[in-house]
């Protein structure tokens, strides 16, 4: 079962999310340095300064493309991976604006897209009462 945010993307609930597929067993095809950006991108203890934004951009387009080649392109189960991989594709080939504020929300779409597509690679359990 897939962990639903019913469209609620705040930080808590991405955060969740992030720690709860953290947690459970590894995706094969997710490495570790995806989780690792997520982290940096999402964790609420952590604003980039103007220094860090382009070094995260850069490692969040590399995790980006290193989940697309494992995401299955036409899986009629999981129909939300098309609309994933459309954004993914999309945000991979914008030019991330000039200014500070327009770079981190740039790099904020990329890293809700990239947990979107690693919780569908490895759905977290439904939860138990």
């Amino acid at each position: 079962m897939r962990f639903d945010t019913d469209g609620d993307t705040s930080e808590a609930v991405l955060l969740r999310v992030l720690e709860g597929l953290r947690r459970s067993f590894p995706p094969p095809d997710v490495p570790d340095s995806t989780f690792d950006v997520l982290d940096a991108v999402l964790g609420p203890d952590h604003v980039p300064d103007e220094d860090e934004v382009p070094v995260l951009i850069m490692r969040m387009r590399g995790s980006l493309m290193e989940l697309l080649p494992v995401v299955p392109a036409h899986d009629s189960r999981k129909p939300d991976f098309a609309s994933l991989i459309k954004k993914a594709h999309l945000l991979l080939e914008t030019e991330p604006p000039g200014d500070y504020l327009g770079v981190r929300l740039h790099l904020r779409r990329m890293a809700v897209v990239g947990l979107g597509l690693v919780d569908l690679l490895a759905p977290l359990p439904a939860p138990h009462p």
